[in-house]
């Protein structure tokens, strides 16, 4: 009877080492795979160079500014050469932030993968409204979910849509 209590102790005990370890490994394991699923959704919704030419299209039609044209011209140049297109340079998230505001105030495809991430009464707000969005969130600092999301709150947006439209933002902005 004694050696059976000894042997159910160790079979207990290699089990609880077993899970011990499989379970981290498991999380790991998980963690790694929805990782590895952001990474995608953010890199889909990154402009491309055709994207990024479609807005310079678009701001030539309305008129805007000939500097802000020509540095997305630019960084469009940068996109199609394939050893800068996944290096992150320095400034990156402010021409980023710039394609953001750019994209809601004249459309385009990549402001349709914007809204396209939110839901769509907030995707119809912004169809109506993105020159609104764009002036609400243009001069924010720190861009951060809750400060886009004030800032879009202060200028009329609906709580609601503004929270929506923050979190798209944000999985492409920085």
């Amino acid at each position: 009877m004694h050696k059976n209590h000894i042997r159910i102790a160790a079979a207990t005990a290699v089990t609880a080492v077993a899970l011990g370890v499989a379970a981290p490994a498991a999380s790991a394991v998980e963690a790694h795979r929805e990782a590895k699923a952001a990474s995608q959704t953010v890199d889909s919704l990154r402009p491309t160079a055709d994207d990024v030419r479609d807005l310079v299209t678009r701001m030539r039609a309305d008129g805007a500014d000939e500097n802000q044209i020509r540095e997305f011209e630019q960084y469009a140049k940068q996109l199609d050469n394939p050893h800068q297109r996944h290096k992150r340079a320095l400034g990156m998230g402010t021409i980023i932030r710039k394609l953001v505001v750019a994209g809601l105030r004249h459309g385009g495809s990549w402001a349709g993968k914007i809204v396209g991430k939110v839901s769509k009464k907030s995707g119809d707000f912004i169809a109506r409204n993105g020159g609104k969005i764009a002036d609400a969130i243009e001069d924010v600092e720190g861009w951060s979910e809750t400060a886009l999301t004030v800032a879009m709150v202060h200028a009329g947006v609906p709580t609601d849509i503004a929270n929506d439209i923050a979190k798209a933002i944000m999985l492409i902005a920085l």
